[in-house]
């Protein structure tokens, strides 16, 4: 029987038992064979021990891999599912650390041909959009393919160029506003557009839209007007408006507010709409639709600027100086007759009166002398009984003829009530009568009343005449 034949494994009730028995056997075998020998010691063989199958049933064990510190953060959900593998071991493994399954992860290796592939295409589809996206651009800013019929645009006053931009689309000009107004952004165009109404074209580019809409533009829509020979202003106003130059609203505005650098202006207070009367030029022009309200009247204040020229104020200081005169011979000293000096608006004043008296071009010097005459009498003729200034007085336009109770309203430009000249022009005088006020003629009348038969006025140096002319019109009907 051989030493491991004197084992008996029953009777141990663990596999540490039956190790540390088989430990102690051999120390005491080794002890035996020291004692024995003396002469020298022999050369031991070394001893493996052979357990049979004793610990068949145990399997193979194998020593855990400790993990990565920072491979914890993998296994965040792990449950702990292997904490009690070795529960029913020794004491000696009961802290190994707990062994996590390793997670394996997949790379999935794309073919070089395939990256290729797909960066092509991915260019490919940028490169056909931003191209497709600069034609689109280009063919709204240059206008490709658009026809050439004309169009009616109008920038309102206050129009930013977004609205303009918005109006254009809206019209079918333009696809892209924003395009458009960041075209006026980098061309500084965003002040150049004016109020107005402008005959555009549909094939116009962007630049030629912008050029169109600027004042002086030749696409600028005009109208022309053509207006009569003793129009007062507010006659004027509303026949612009009517014809779509202005309103009546803003040409008042103008008139009363904005300064006109005229000579002929120099002392007329601010404030009324009908502060330019007399001056505003009958005439026929050209105007803007939508025109600019200060334009407007300096157009028509110009032209009077150039048609009183130096002859016509050389003769306002000759007829200052007659009238002059004839005050002196009536009587009044000069005080007077400085503070009674005509200016050019009272010459425009009586200008205005001749303009609406008069019947026609050939009589415009004797109404012009029966004012002058009344003038140069104030003791004797201190009203001028001018209907057209009462008129005026009433309104401007009088389908009816005057009353007895007409002739009482109160106000300055009233020449039954007030004596001397009205407060100021009551029309805008042609030429002709501007003429007739510089030169009248010389004559003895102050009186004069219209002819039914003839359509002109009948003309008389006293007041019994003038009645008895009268009375002949009334039995005649």
């Amino acid at each position: 029987m051989s030493d491991m034949d004197r084992f008996d494994t029953d009777g141990f009730e663990s596999i540490d038992d039956l190790i540390s028995e088989t430990k102690q056997q051999l120390n005491m075998g080794r002890e035996d064979a020291d004692t024995d020998a003396q002469p020298a010691e022999p050369q031991q063989e070394e001893f493996t021990p052979d357990f049979g199958n004793a610990f068949d049933d145990y399997g193979e064990y194998e020593t855990p891999q400790q993990e990565p510190e920072d491979a914890d953060d993998d296994y965040d959900g792990y449950d702990g599912e292997y904490d009690d593998a070795y529960d029913d071991g020794d004491e000696e493994y009961d802290d190994a650390p707990t062994v996590k399954p390793s997670r394996r992860t997949t790379r999935r290796v794309v073919p070089l041909l395939v990256k290729i592939l797909l960066y092509v295409v991915i260019v490919g589809v940028i490169a056909v959009g931003f191209g497709y996206g600069a034609w689109e651009c280009a063919e709204d800013v240059l206008a490709f393919g658009r026809s050439d019929e004309t169009l009616t645009v109008t920038v309102k006053e206050g129009d930013t160029y977004e609205d303009i931009g918005q109006m254009l689309k809206e019209q079918g000009v333009i696809k892209y506003p924003w395009l458009f107004n960041l075209y006026c952004e980098f061309t500084k165009s965003t002040e150049k557009m004016d109020p107005g109404v402008y005959e555009l074209y549909y094939n116009y580019d962007y630049h030629a839209l912008v050029s169109g809409m600027m004042t002086g533009s030749p696409n600028r829509s005009e109208v022309r007007v053509m207006i009569p020979e003793g129009y007062s202003s507010k006659q004027i106003f509303a026949l612009m408006e009517k014809n779509n130059v202005c309103t009546v609203e803003a040409l008042e505005k103008a008139a009363a507010e904005h300064e006109f650098d005229y000579w002929f202006l120099e002392d007329r207070p601010y404030g009324e709409s009908n502060r330019l009367e007399g001056f505003l030029f009958p005439d026929t022009y050209d105007f803007y639709e939508n025109d600019e309200p200060e334009r407007v009247l300096d157009k028509l204040l110009t032209n009077f600027n150039k048609k009183f020229s130096e002859e016509a104020k050389n003769q306002l200081e000759l007829l200052n100086e007659r009238l002059a005169e004839r005050w002196r011979n009536a009587g009044y000293d000069d005080d007077y007759i400085a503070a009674h000096r005509f200016t050019v608006y009272e010459l425009m004043t009586v200008a205005s009166m001749i303009e609406k008296e008069t019947a026609g071009i050939s009589e415009s010097g004797q109404i012009a002398s029966v004012i002058y005459n009344r003038l140069c009498r104030p003791a004797d003729y201190p009203y001028l009984n001018i209907d057209a200034t009462l008129v005026y007085a009433l309104g401007g336009s009088l389908d009816r003829a005057l009353t007895e109770e007409d002739k009482q309203v109160d106000s300055p430009y009233n020449t039954y009530t007030h004596a001397g000249l009205p407060a100021g022009p009551i029309a805008n005088p042609g030429l002709s009568s501007i003429t007739a006020a510089l030169n009248p003629s010389d004559t003895n009348y102050y009186f004069y009343a219209l002819d039914k038969s003839t359509g002109y006025h009948h003309f008389s140096e006293s007041y019994d005449e003038h009645n008895q002319f009268l009375a002949s019109q009334n039995d005649g009907e």
